[in-house]
């Protein structure tokens, strides 16, 4: 290994040493972060994504089954945890509570994650599966994995069958893993028509949601999320790692990938200070600005409170949270409790300093 590559595997070592401090240290301003988002209907949702979960884990991608276990268990404890359709929903009416949401989806479709799947059935919590459908038909290792020396064995049809009849929702991970933005128009249509229509036949249910294979914000082009709209689906994921805002699009949905560390998933899933001030600062509607109709019908339901704008019937409120969200802060002046308006990049301002 170069003396690089030490050094950043080095500091990727003390930061996950100094995770808890840091995590214990900002629980008081989390705590109040979130009652003072929730209070105006604008609490975050975090998606997971996972890829392979198994009892041996030798890639960057897996995550252990017994780590995985310890996730399932603190999300029992401490959040709600939702499905992408719920998800939307608390993105388009708002979410009014402090207690952090969630969402779980897995890309690819290993066959060795059928024992964690079986342990979230077993709890009842929903969660979305995406396959990479020619390898689930060919029964063919992926192509990445092969790359590195890895011969994971994928779900078969009857696997996804199986799990679809069980209620689990299943999603397309595109016709293979391909990097979607360097297709062509024809070739990114087909992978995502012919994906969609082969899982339709398999599992006999409507395919809804699609995940972009990597996910990162080179692959998740303006085209390739109005690609997705055109061939039928209602949900684009993908791995942005940042927290999903109420009262943006919800077309596109952002994932933070799941590993090892159960720390890591506290930090991200109570809001953390530093990842909501990234997304304020970069998440954009990109995806809605250039496809007004990228939404599902939102259904009837009573006025969010704190939102006074009106918003014609089937269209997108997209309001800019940076600018547009005031938090009261309090404190202490001379004995006497004081109110000042704060927006949440001041609050994560004044919490590093």
């Amino acid at each position: 290994m170069s003396r690089a590559g030490e050094a950043g595997q080095f500091m990727r070592a003390i930061k996950q040493r100094l995770l808890p401090v840091y995590y214990l240290s900002t629980i008081p301003l989390r705590k109040w972060l979130r009652r003072r988002l929730a209070e105006r209907g604008r609490a975050p949702v975090s998606v997971l994504m996972y890829h392979r979960v198994a009892r041996d884990c030798p890639a960057s991608w897996c995550t252990s089954l017994a780590a995985f276990r310890r996730h399932v268990a603190w999300l029992q404890r401490h959040c709600t945890v939702l499905s992408l359709a719920q998800v939307q929903e608390s993105l388009f009416c708002g979410r009014w509570t402090s207690r952090p949401a969630a969402a779980i989806t897995f890309d690819d479709g290993y066959a060795d994650n059928l024992r964690a799947l079986a342990d979230l059935l077993e709890a009842g919590m929903p969660f979305t599966y995406f396959v990479t459908t020619e390898n689930i038909r060919t029964g063919a290792p992926f192509e990445h994995d092969l790359a590195r020396g890895y011969r994971f064995r994928p779900n078969t049809p009857a696997e996804i069958r199986a799990l679809a009849d069980a209620g689990v929702e299943i999603g397309s991970h595109g016709w293979t893993h391909a990097e979607f933005h360097r297709l062509s128009p024809g070739e990114l249509a087909r992978q995502l028509e012919f994906s969609k229509k082969w899982l339709e036949d398999l599992i006999g249910q409507p395919v809804r949601a699609l995940s972009v294979p990597f996910g990162h914000r080179e692959h998740v082009t303006p085209w390739v999320i109005l690609a997705a709209r055109r061939a039928g689906y209602d949900i684009v994921c993908s791995a942005y790692g940042r927290y999903n805002l109420p009262f943006r699009h919800r077309f596109h949905i952002l994932r933070f990938a799941g590993d090892n560390c159960l720390w890591r998933l506290r930090n991200r899933l109570t809001i953390d200070p530093r990842l909501l001030h990234r997304t304020l600062r970069e998440y954009l509607p990109s995806d809605a600005a250039l496809d007004v109709d990228a939404v599902v019908e939102p259904r009837p339901r009573e006025p969010a409170r704190g939102v006074t704008e009106s918003f014609p019937s089937g269209s997108l409120p997209i309001l800019s949270l940076g600018e547009d969200l005031q938090i009261l802060s309090w404190h202490e002046t001379n004995g006497e409790s004081a109110t000042t308006a704060l927006t949440p990049l001041d609050i994560i301002a004044d919490s590093q300093s």
